[in-house]
């Protein structure tokens, strides 16, 4: 069985390709709070959970280095799904409602946790246990304690929960902005106390993030925040801002038809979505697919056709950025017809 903590030269070499797709799905990703991750002991990092998939891409963009991840444990069913996702260095965590022996499993998985940061790989917990489209968050499942203080116990060094809050415009939109910040640590003992630790975790990434609390009036203060944070512009502002959008028009229409075969394949997939929350998840892995099948056709055309190469490399470098400016003028268009404005 792979151990998460080892190195593996593919996970290595297709990294830099993962950041480079995480960074081109945003507008701006903004990482801050990096240096209150420790460097002497165990780290467990700590986000919160609002857009599925593109969470762990954005937490990962604090290292360079490797990452444990946990994810639920029913996505692990498939033998082959299972194999893929240990590569990634994901490991299985089951949940109450995956059953009592399935709950009884996660001992030998809290082990190779335990394994992963006594090797000095971080390992990421989303610990409400589910995500959810919200500037909130639920009650913390006790899974990140029973860890911590499990490694407390079993390492000879310090261990840490690192509060993480991630934030994003819209959870829905792709190229939009998102913000990672990274609390201060809190460190955990064998005899750490559950409910306090829970606690005090829970009003950390509270903090770090914009949040309402989860009641009647969730959906007013959150309305009545994106009325004082909207965007105000003049009057020759907004003439600026049309005249724009007309001049690139042309840039937008080449950038819908090379990337068609992502944004049509995301448009497909993402409409037999039941929750949305992974549609950006959706146009992440499609244009994480497709980019090298457009990149491998614009080469076998420039061969046959045997195109100039500074010819070939506009087009390749249009294929690359196709996708990202695509999303982004499209944004850009909408606020204009749809303004939120003060």
């Amino acid at each position: 069985m792979t151990k998460i903590w080892k190195k593996n030269f593919g996970y290595t070499l297709t990294r830099w390709y993962v950041d480079w797709c995480t960074n081109a799905s945003y507008s701006s990703l903004t990482v801050k709070g990096k240096e209150n991750i420790p460097t002497d002991g165990a780290v467990i990092l700590a986000p919160n959970h609002c857009n599925t998939l593109m969470d762990a891409l954005v937490v990962l963009q604090a290292d360079r280095g490797p990452s444990g991840y946990g994810a639920r444990a029913d996505i692990f069913r498939k033998p082959k799904l299972a194999a893929f996702l240990r590569w990634l260095r994901i490991l299985p965590l089951a949940r109450a409602r995956d059953g009592r022996e399935a709950v009884e499993g996660n001992e030998e998985i809290f082990d190779e946790v335990v394994e992963c940061l006594d090797h000095n790989v971080p390992f990421c917990m989303f610990s409400e246990g589910t995500h959810r489209t919200k500037h909130s968050l639920l009650p913390l499942k006790k899974g990140i304690w029973r860890i911590a203080t499990r490694a407390a116990g079993k390492l000879d060094k310090p261990v840490y929960i690192v509060p993480v809050g991630i934030d994003y415009d819209d959870f829905f939109s792709y190229m939009k902005s998102a913000r990672v910040s990274f609390g201060k640590p809190i460190r955990v003992y064998e005899d750490t106390d559950q409910k306090e630790l829970l606690n005090t975790l829970h009003d950390r990434i509270a903090e770090l993030i914009t949040y309402f609390p989860d009641d009647e009036n969730y959906e007013n203060n959150w309305a009545e925040w994106q009325k004082a944070h909207a965007p105000h512009y003049t009057p020759l502002q907004k003439a600026g801002r049309i005249a724009l959008a007309v001049l690139s028009l042309p840039l937008f229409i080449v950038f819908t038809v090379m990337c068609s075969p992502m944004w049509i394949a995301a448009s497909i997939l993402g409409s037999r979505l039941k929750d949305k929350a992974w549609l950006n998840t959706v146009r992440f892995v499609t244009k994480f697919a497709l980019i090298p099948v457009l990149l491998l056709i614009l080469i076998i055309l420039a061969v046959i056709f045997k195109w100039h190469w500074y010819f070939t490399l506009g087009l390749g470098i249009l294929a690359l950025i196709s996708h990202s400016g695509f999303y982004y003028l499209q944004n850009f268009y909408i606020s204009i017809l749809q303004p939120k404005q003060i």
